[in-house]
């Protein structure tokens, strides 16, 4: 694997891991099927649009097509077809799963570029759902300084992400408070 292949395996690893993992709740399955997406990728690329979608859609639909294929084989995980009301997802469950896993690396993004202090606690109260309160006693701070800290990292997120996307962080921790 050559450089630009290796920087394009890493700007997409994750975000199609959890895009794998959304449809087969099994890790370690997650990443043998976004390995082999990349094989394929490498091994068609001559074949592909070099433009970032076109590489992003390839990817994604190898991925959803791998699981379509060990469904029919009978090779997944029960976990995932008794989570499911039929054996494939339509394209709308599709898409969203597409739209989950792009949204959650975009706020992962912004989340691991704030300063250190000021992501522990956002990750504290906002991913784990603890209360202002419970993070200070955690932290041996005082609850002003938790306050302080989640307007600053709100503020961050209000500046780098779409507002598209920060509307639903909104909504989503209103409805998680």
């Amino acid at each position: 694997m050559n450089f630009e292949d290796r920087v394009e395996f890493n700007k997409h690893y994750k975000v199609l891991c959890y895009f794998a993992w959304e449809m087969v709740s099994d890790t370690e399955l997650a990443e043998d099927l976004v390995q082999d997406a990349f094989v394929a990728y490498l091994d068609n690329k001559h074949k592909i649009s070099s433009e970032p979608h076109a590489v992003r859609s390839f990817l994604y639909s190898t991925i959803r097509n791998a699981v379509y294929n060990r469904n029919r084989k009978g090779k997944t995980i029960q976990k995932y077809l008794s989570r499911q009301s039929r054996d494939e997802m339509d394209d709308t469950d599709y898409e969203h799963k597409i739209i989950r896993a792009e949204f959650m690396a975009e706020i992962s993004r912004v989340v691991n570029g704030l300063p250190d202090s000021c992501q522990y606690i956002f990750k504290l109260s906002y991913l784990d759902g603890l209360s202002n309160q419970e993070i200070a006693d955690q932290l041996s701070i005082s609850v002003n300084t938790i306050k302080t800290q989640k307007q600053r990292a709100l503020r961050v997120l209000r500046q780098k992400i779409h507002p598209e996307f920060f509307f639903i962080i909104v909504l989503l921790i209103l409805t998680n408070n």
